[in-house]
C-alpha cells in the first residue's frame, strides 16, 4: 500500500473513531442521552407506583387517585421504555451517513469492521488518546521524583492513561500485559459475548416493532408477546442495556458511564399537595364536554376528501 493510500485509510479510521464518540455523546440522540433518558424515567415510574402502594395501603382513609392520569403516567412510560431498547438494539441502519442510527449495535457493527485496523497501538493512541510506551512513561516519571529530591512534585498524568488503556486491551484482545505486542487484535469473542447480551433483549424490539412502532397485523403479531412485562423486567433490561453501554462506551468512546441524574431541585415538589382545587373540577367537566364536541365534529363527507 503506497503512501497516500495508507493515508486516506488512516484519515478514514480516525473519522470513525470520532463517530463513536459521537454516538455516544450526542445530546439529541445519543446512546448516553437515551440511557440517561430511560435511567430517569425508570426512577419517576416507580415514584408513581409507591404512590399507587401507599394509596392502596391506606384504603379508604386516603386520598383517592385518578385512575386516567395514572392510566396516562403508565401508558407514557411503557411506551418510552420499550422504544428505547429497540433503539438502543436497532441493526438495521449503520453509524454513519444520511440513514445512519446511534444505536448499541450500529456502533458495534462499525467496530467490528475495523477489527483488522484496530491493533493495539491504533486503540491506545487513537481510541484512548494516550501515549503507547507504558515503560518510557515509566522511567520518566521516576527520573522526576529522582530530580526532585524529596519535594512534592505531580506524577505525569499520562502514565495512569497509558495503563489503563493497555489494560482495556488485554481485556479486549485477551493477550496478557507480559505478551503485549503493538499489533494485537481483539478477540472476535468479545464481539460475540457482547451481542450475545444483547440477543437476549431482542424479544422486546421484536414486539415493540409490531405492537408499538407498526400496527402489526394479527399474523406479524404472531409469536412477538413479551408475556406479563412488569417493572421487574424493565428494571432487568434497563440494567443490561447499561451495563453494555457503559463498558463499550468506556473501551471505545472515551466516554463515562450513564445513570441516574442528579434533579437540581426537588423531585417529589407539590405531590403533598392537591393537584386543583375542588371547585376548578367545573372547568375541567367544560373542557372535557368542549372536547368531546370537537372530537363529534371531525367527520368529513366524501366531497368533502
Amino acid at each position: 500500500m503506497d503512501k497516500v493510500a495508507m493515508s486516506q485509510r488512516d484519515a478514514n479510521l480516525k473519522a470513525r473513531i470520532k463517530q463513536w464518540r459521537e454516538a455516544f455523546r450526542d445530546n439529541t440522540t445519543g446512546i448516553h442521552k437515551t440511557i440517561h433518558d430511560m435511567v430517569w424515567y425508570y426512577a419517576a415510574f416507580r415514584t408513581a407506583v409507591q404512590i399507587v402502594n401507599l394509596s392502596t395501603e391506606k384504603g379508604a382513609h386516603g386520598p383517592p387517585l385518578n385512575e386516567m392520569m395514572f392510566d396516562l403516567v403508565q401508558t407514557g412510560y411503557w411506551s418510552t421504555l420499550l422504544l428505547g431498547v429497540r433503539r438502543l438494539l436497532d441493526a438495521s441502519s449503520v453509524i454513519n451517513g444520511k440513514r445512519g442510527v446511534y444505536s448499541l449495535r450500529s456502533v458495534i457493527q462499525d467496530i467490528k469492521a475495523c477489527r483488522s485496523l484496530l491493533t493495539r497501538r491504533v486503540y491506545v493512541e487513537w481510541v484512548c488518546e494516550a501515549q503507547y510506551d507504558v515503560e518510557r512513561l515509566k522511567r520518566e516519571n521516576w527520573e522526576a521524583l529522582r530530580a526532585a529530591n524529596g519535594k512534592a512534585v505531580w506524577g505525569d498524568p499520562e502514565l495512569p492513561k497509558s495503563e489503563w488503556s493497555h489494560r482495556y486491551f488485554d481485556r479486549l484482545s485477551g493477550v496478557s500485559s507480559e505478551a503485549r505486542t503493538p499489533d494485537d487484535l481483539i478477540d472476535t469473542k468479545t464481539f460475540t459475548l457482547i451481542e450475545s447480551r444483547l440477543a437476549r433483549l431482542d424479544t422486546i424490539a421484536g414486539y415493540v416493532s409490531s405492537h408499538v412502532v407498526h400496527a402489526g397485523n394479527a399474523e406479524s403479531r404472531e409469536g412477538r408477546g413479551i408475556g406479563e412485562f412488569d417493572i421487574q423486567d424493565a428494571r432487568a433490561a434497563l440494567k443490561e442495556l447499561k451495563q453494555i453501554a457503559d463498558l463499550v462506551g468506556i473501551w471505545f468512546a472515551n466516554a463515562s458511564s450513564a445513570g441516574l441524574a442528579t434533579y437540581l431541585g426537588d423531585q417529589f415538589k407539590g405531590l403533598d399537595k392537591p393537584m386543583i382545587a375542588h371547585a376548578e373540577i367545573k372547568d375541567l367537566e367544560r373542557q372535557w364536554r368542549e372536547i368531546e364536541q370537537d372530537v363529534a365534529s371531525w367527520s368529513a363527507s366524501l366531497e368533502e376528501l
